[in-house]
């Protein structure tokens, strides 16, 4: 595509519902805690991209228009969509106020994050707070394969948290084990997100299937530009601080192709200094020139034009036009 994306066009299909998804969250976080009250309308005052919901409601909007044509339709299910889409971008800030705290990440969306406004205890029961009323939006308004699939999903999360923290300051990490982590921590919520819309309206195995596998490929991409934003872009436009990985012993996808590369010794030299604040610089002109930057933003695109091939088997519609240009938004966007 020649003409440069934007989220706001993209998600079009699905404005009129997206619209409605914050008022839910703030309805479904509604408590009488004036702290609590106060750190969620807090971390909830700049939004994020709305991803997750926006993909909810695309998935949704594939199989509402293929229940239409059976004259399978009703409102009870269209508000299950909604707050189901709510209760997954109500998830999502979940894991990321812990992963911020696990991190000692400073910045979320250009601010400073809860737990260094609040300290990490608040922080810690806030996303616990949030973690709480997503399960039981999702129970009160899932079916009986929703629910699992989103209780599987929150376990892969863990486990990719976890399995995580076991690898950081491994310079042996490979390329495996680090995609293993990416499609359970992140790919797996952005398929889940796609697959639950689905499964509001009812869809046949094989189309479920296939937005499953679009999500998880849209899904590494996703996290893989994110990882090469982190050396590339510019933190005005990223929203938080680059090389936030770096220091906390992370090593992504530039990182690990670095290390394969024939100037392992000098990307060893540079992990291992204790000069941390010419540390990043440093690393970051050797991966542009073992052009493992680069390397990064095309295994980026071979996940997205993975993604793309799924969509083959759902007819034409605004919804299946905007996961195709939200595909190819990933390898555009600078934030």
């Amino acid at each position: 595509m020649t003409q440069t994306l934007n989220l706001i066009s993209i998600y079009t299909p699905v404005k009129a519902g997206l619209d409605l998804v914050p008022g839910i969250i703030e309805e479904t976080l509604r408590t009488p805690s004036v702290r609590l009250e106060e750190v969620i309308r807090y971390f909830f005052s700049k939004n994020g991209k709305l991803l997750r919901p926006a993909l909810l409601l695309l998935g949704g909007g594939i199989a509402r228009s293929l229940a239409q044509e059976a004259g399978i339709i009703s409102e009870r299910q269209e508000t299950a969509e909604l707050h189901l889409a709510a209760a997954t971008e109500i998830f999502h800030a979940a894991t990321l106020i812990h992963d911020d705290i696990i991190d000692s990440a400073p910045i979320r969306r250009g601010l400073p994050s809860l737990h260094v406004k609040w300290g990490p205890q608040t922080a810690v029961l806030a996303g616990d707070f949030m973690h709480d009323r997503a399960v039981v939006t999702i129970f009160r308004y899932g079916n009986d394969r929703i629910t699992p699939l989103f209780l599987k999903t929150a376990g892969e999360i863990c486990e990719g948290e976890v399995q995580e923290l076991g690898e950081k300051n491994n310079i042996n990490l490979t390329e495996e084990v680090h995609f293993e982590i990416l499609r359970k921590k992140t790919a797996s919520l952005l398929a889940c997100a796609l697959q639950t819309g689905a499964l509001v309206w009812g869809i046949e195995e094989k189309k479920f299937e296939a937005l499953g596998r679009y999500g998880y490929s849209f899904g590494m991409a996703f996290q893989i530009i994110d990882d090469y934003l982190d050396f590339a872009g510019r933190e005005s436009e990223f929203g938080k601080t680059l090389g936030s990985d770096l220091e906390e012993g992370v090593y992504t996808l530039p990182v690990i192709r670095g290390l394969a590369s024939a100037e392992r010794d000098r990307v060893v030299r540079i992990l291992h200094a204790r000069s941390h604040g010419k540390r990043f610089s440093m690393l970051k002109k050797l991966l542009q020139k073992t052009g493992a930057l680069s390397y990064a933003r095309e295994k980026a695109a071979d996940f997205i034009a993975r993604a793309k091939l799924e969509l083959d088997v759902f007819p034409e519609s605004g919804f299946k036009t905007s996961l195709l240009a939200l595909a190819d938004y990933v390898i555009q966007r600078e934030r």
